[in-house]
């Protein structure tokens, strides 16, 4: 009975297990399904000093590194943003250098003009790129003899990449401060500089005939521009935009703006007179300058020594008069060329009785023209004429210490400035304290040598020592030599420029073309002219310029 029992209560354990099972293999007995509606959980508590703990989202890690080239101008390295500085090009987020990484896109460029420098008394006006590589290369002697380039470790750094490593001998690396006086401590080197470390003291030698003083300069042929690319993969230049604005805007995109480039033209004695004046009536108002004409149009002051009045009823007198005057509708010889500055120290202003000066200085003030060294009577004979021009503040000042008396303006009388150099000299101080670029002129002693003695050349160097950045002798009708006082050009006297002596030493011009770039007074271009027929300049062949240059700079003892 009681194992019946047993047999009973298992049958109906199974019978209750198989009734709670989720399948009922295909049988059609329903079990139902209890909602989860009418069941209430019961909530578990958390302990009350528990905090939850979430995962956070994991961004992939910033780009932060960047890469200089050791041909990077020092200047430039610096924090940009975070970015922190990696010795490796490889694994580097942003790359900076020469030419830039294939592989990488480039973000922006950065153009470096560099320049090639010798002493100012050099003859050569112009080197060959060829010549340059050779020499850097291979030691090989250029065709003007130099066998040596100097440069800072700067610049050095930069053409090792940019040209390769060089021959030893062909490389001496000098203190950037000491290049100019190592460089005219030398006659068979040049120096390769960057266009900002241009000085007065050097001349600028052409490449391939372009120069950095150039404007418009053909940047694309210059043989001596080295561009630098910034490089980044494109997923670092996304997330990288800021610090990549950062390095635009403190890197400049160029050394050589032309928009802060001033050019100035200065000219020796101009007389539109005698024979001159017949010149122009049987060929025209062109005539005279349509071979020079180009060297001014590319210039934005224009200078003219105007040692003449213009004068109602003037006439044509022969070579050896000397009362000088000028046909009034003849001033468009002047226009031709675009003067703007007109310097009025001559001392032929007042040849013919009357008030034909003060009609002058009124036709160049109608024309919107500068006008200094001379004035409506003398107060305003001794002021200096001011402008600004891309943002560079220039100053012309002038005197005459020579007579004639009746050339100099009285307090009732229009004319020329009789010097007062102590008084020239403060305002010339002034006006450099104030950061203009000073050009001061005298209408000095006239000789027919190539320079002055010590105790003429004082009252040069006296303005020069004020502040003057260059001095010019206006009165001179033969091409005299120059000087420095520290960075300040002196030149003694220009020679003729549209002025009827045709005697052999009188016909050959100078033709100063002054850089003014950033507000510094920079360099100076000296263009040589000839003059032919009575009036007309002419470009010099190359033979004559040699033979000019070889002359002045022998004359000026300046090495």
């Amino acid at each position: 009975m009681q194992k019946n029992k047993l047999l009973i209560g298992a049958f109906l354990f199974s019978l209750i297990l198989y009734s709670c099972s989720p399948s009922n293999n295909g049988d059609d007995h329903s079990i139902e399904v209890i909602s989860t509606d009418t069941v209430k959980a019961t909530q578990i508590l958390a302990a009350r000093d528990a905090t939850a703990t979430p995962t956070p989202f994991q961004p992939a890690p910033k780009p932060e590194t960047i890469y200089f080239a050791d041909s990077v101008p020092q200047d430039w390295i610096q924090e940009y943003g975070n970015l922190t500085l990696n010795d490796d090009s490889t694994t580097a987020d942003l790359v900076l250098e020469i030419s830039g990484q294939a592989e990488l896109s480039q973000i922006a460029q950065f153009e470096r003009i560099y320049a090639v420098g010798v002493p100012f008394d050099t003859v050569a006006d112009n080197i060959s790129i060829v010549e340059l590589r050779s020499l850097w290369s291979t030691g090989t002697t250029s065709i003007v003899g130099y066998d040596q380039i100097l440069m800072a470790e700067t610049t050095y750094k930069a053409f090792s990449q940019f040209w390769g490593l060089p021959k030893k001998s062909s490389v001496k690396l000098v203190e950037k401060q000491e290049l100019i006086s190592d460089l005219w401590a030398q006659s068979d080197a040049f120096a390769i500089l960057p266009f900002e470390d241009i000085e007065p003291k050097i001349k600028i030698l052409k490449v391939d005939g372009i120069s950095p003083l150039d404007r418009p300069m053909d940047v694309e042929n210059y043989g001596l521009t080295i561009t630098y690319s910034l490089s980044a993969s494109q997923e670092a230049a996304a997330l990288l935009q800021p610090e990549i604005d950062q390095i635009k805007s403190i890197i400049p995109t160029t050394n050589r703006d032309e928009s802060k480039m001033t050019v100035v033209m200065m000219t020796g004695t101009t007389a539109l007179a005698r024979v001159t004046l017949k010149k122009i009536d049987l060929n025209g108002f062109e005539y005279p300058v349509e071979m020079i004409k180009d060297w001014f149009l590319s210039a934005d002051l224009r200078h003219v020594s105007n040692e003449v009045s213009f004068m109602e009823g003037c006439a044509y007198v022969d070579a050896y008069t000397m009362q000088f005057c000028s046909k009034p509708d003849q001033i468009k010889v002047l226009e031709n060329i675009g003067v703007n500055v007109v310097e009025s120290t001559g001392n032929h202003l007042n040849d013919y009785p009357g008030d034909y000066f003060a009609k002058t200085l009124k036709m160049y003030q109608e024309r919107g023209w500068l006008s200094f060294g001379g004035g409506i009577n003398h107060e305003a004979a001794i002021q200096p004429a001011t402008t600004e021009v891309n943002g560079n503040k220039i100053a012309f000042i002038g005197c005459n210490p020579v007579g004639f008396e009746t050339a100099w303006a009285t307090e009732t009388r229009a004319g020329s400035a009789n010097c007062d150099y102590d008084w020239m000299n403060t305002k010339i101080a002034e006006l450099k304290s104030q950061g203009f670029i000073v050009i001061t002129t005298f209408q000095a002693e006239e000789i027919d040598r190539q320079m002055y003695d010590g105790f003429y050349r004082q009252k040069f160097k006296d303005a020069a020592t004020a502040g003057a950045d260059i001095v010019q002798g206006s009165q001179a009708h033969v091409p005299m030599g120059f000087e420095f006082v520290n960075n300040s050009l002196i030149h003694y006297g220009l020679g003729n420029f549209l002025f009827d002596q045709m005697e052999p030493h009188n016909i050959r011009e100078f033709y100063d073309r002054h850089i003014i770039y950033n507000g510094k007074y920079i360099n100076t271009e000296l263009l040589t002219a000839t003059l032919t027929d009575w009036s007309r300049p002419v470009p010099m062949t190359y033979q004559d310029r040699q033979v000019l240059l070889s002359e002045i700079f022998d004359a000026s003892g300046m090495r």
